[in-house]
């Protein structure tokens, strides 16, 4: 699935707060891909633990220096980390990827195949919290891979604004230039349809069920499922009506 004829240059950008446990897996998957030509960036985003290490480890033992790079980026918040990675990608796509998600070996294929589509300037594909509860996993993957697409199409169509999982997210490098970067002042529950706005006034933002990727449900599991899925009702709730909710300090203490 190499041959495509937009060969494309994915710069995958990982924020990672105290990672360690987490971020040799999701690199693993990475470094599996079938696409080639990518670059990944870990954003070492202040870390306590030995983050930074367990990655340069993990670049020596998988020679991959040639691919795979860590930058710091001292100011914690996750749009912080993402507009570090905006200035110092090389590709043609900045690709939003979680420290904790497995992405699976045609993820980038898929994706460069939805950018053949010009008038196509970002995807958000879906989280499958593998090790959610039975229940809880599967209504999540019925309402991001069948309700979330049908919604992303209505709310652009009515030029509300767009749908997009923060964690797992494709943007033409243009449209973050033409933006100014991330939008530093909202909250970390409504940022990602924040940023999906403004992408949405430069072109179309297509959310591709073809593109989901495992990832952990352990934030839910620590401020429980209830009080996560609230919050981000409320949070899509203001941006949908024009009024996004500010950003606080304190929310970065968050698992993600």
């Amino acid at each position: 699935m190499q041959n495509i004829k937009n060969n494309m240059k994915f710069s995958i950008i990982i924020p990672a707060l105290n990672e360690s446990a987490w971020i040799e897996k999701t690199l693993t998957a990475v470094l599996d891909q079938t696409y080639k030509n990518f670059e990944v960036i870990v954003v070492n985003n202040n870390s306590t633990d030995n983050t930074a290490r367990a990655v340069n480890d993990f670049i020596t033992a998988h020679d991959a220096a040639d691919r795979i790079r860590v930058i710091d980026c001292p100011t914690k918040g996750i749009l912080h980390t993402r507009n570090a990675g905006l200035h110092a990608m090389t590709g043609d796509v900045l690709v939003q990827l979680d420290a904790d998600s497995i992405v699976y070996p045609n993820w980038l294929a898929r994706a460069a195949k939805h950018f053949e589509n010009k008038k196509t300037v970002a995807l958000a594909g879906a989280y499958d919290y593998y090790d959610a509860p039975f229940f809880l996993r599967y209504i999540g993957l019925f309402v991001e891979m069948i309700t979330m697409p049908l919604g992303n199409w209505y709310v652009q169509k009515r030029k509300f604004g767009a749908f997009m999982i923060g964690g797992n997210a494709f943007i033409r490098k243009w449209v973050l230039d033409d933006m100014g970067g991330y939008d530093i002042n909202h909250t970390f529950y409504s940022d990602d349809l924040v940023t999906a706005r403004a992408v949405a006034k430069r072109g179309y933002l297509k959310f591709c069920f073809n593109l989901t990727v495992k990832s952990s449900a352990r934030r839910h599991k620590q401020l429980g499922y209830r009080y996560v899925q609230s919050t981000y009702n409320k949070g899509t709730s203001a941006v949908l009506r024009g009024k996004p909710i500010p950003r606080q300090t304190e929310e970065y203490n968050h698992p993600r």
